[in-house]
């Protein structure tokens, strides 16, 4: 696995910081179309998005700042906005969020486009593999650690502050992930699922680690039935419910994992991971890889090509 640099942390970054960055459906739009069609400039992003200038201006400052997008003067009149390293790294994330859909969601399937793996020539939908031993990976094969605390999911206050007022959300359903922003786009929900991966069925074990209040646990986990990631049954001793995840819950484990990995390479505090992933098979921490679900092969940046629905 190639290792990404990895920067001193800002006193007030943390990975609940790139969490709450990246779960943001305009800002996913903005790093998608930076990806895929190449946008760098103002306008291009506005005119094929359709977005305000004001809620893209919003959104390209916060990518500024977290040092995902870098601002260039290109001419006395032309900013640009390109990818940075840590930006180019969030390219594994995007893959995962595409596949899930594609898997799960009917609209997605309809609307977004297919990775091509272009090693082998053949569509396809990555699986999740340990980086060590190239054994694809679900959440029943690893044990997880979570920090103590949730200090290193919490966010900072500058970008709280910045998306404070309500700020429209793209209209089309179809612009990009529906059922993904639900679960990434509230950072409880992200956390409710966390917990999941990690084992916890019980409402009193959600609420004991998450310190949050009943009304809005129970809120969440509502939340996470109806979008089938988690389902609803009654223990064996009928006293109370538990929440167990669903083979699509399951199926988002590379998201989250890929999601907390590039937080915690680019945003957390390599001495103190905020989330600790170990594959049982290998003994080793996991560090996960997209591979190729046709060729079994690493998939690279480089080596994928995006085909339009059909």
């Amino acid at each position: 696995m190639t290792q990404q640099r990895q920067p001193a942390p800002a006193p007030t970054r943390s990975v609940g910081t790139a969490l709450q960055l990246l779960g943001d459906r305009w800002t996913l739009l903005l790093l998608r179309d930076a990806f895929l069609l190449r946008h760098r400039r103002f306008h291009e992003w506005r005119d094929a998005l359709g977005i305000s200038d004001a809620v893209l201006s919003s959104r390209l400052a916060d990518l500024v700042d977290a040092r995902v997008l870098e601002r260039r003067e290109v001419s006395a009149v032309h900013v640009e906005y390109w990818l940075t390293e840590s930006g180019l790294d969030v390219w594994r994330s995007l893959v995962a969020m595409w596949a899930w859909e594609r898997s799960w969601v009917e609209v997605s399937r309809r609307t977004q486009p297919a990775p091509v793996h272009v090693a082998c020539g053949e569509r396809t939908d990555p699986v999740l593999v340990c980086g060590h031993c190239l054994v694809a990976t679900t959440p029943r094969d690893t044990t997880a650690r979570l920090a103590s605390t949730a200090a290193d999911f919490m966010t900072d206050s500058s970008l709280r502050r910045r998306r404070s007022s309500k700020q429209l959300e793209p209209s089309d359903p179809s612009l990009l992930f529906p059922e993904t922003m639900a679960l990434i786009g509230d950072r409880t929900a992200q956390l409710v699922l966390a917990l999941a991966f990690l084992g916890s069925r019980r409402f009193s074990d959600f609420e004991r680690r998450l310190e949050v209040s009943p009304s809005l646990l129970a809120d969440r986990l509502r939340r996470l039935v109806r979008i089938g990631v988690l389902a609803r049954t009654k223990s064996a001793g009928g006293g109370h419910a538990d929440y167990r995840l669903t083979d699509k819950g399951i199926d988002f484990f590379p998201v989250t994992i890929e999601l907390v990995q590039w937080a915690q390479r680019w945003f957390g505090d390599p001495r103190r991971p905020a989330l600790e992933v170990t594959h049982v098979a290998c003994g080793e921490v996991f560090a996960g890889e997209l591979a190729c679900d046709r060729c079994a092969v690493v998939i690279e940046r480089t080596t994928l090509q995006w085909q339009p629905p059909s």
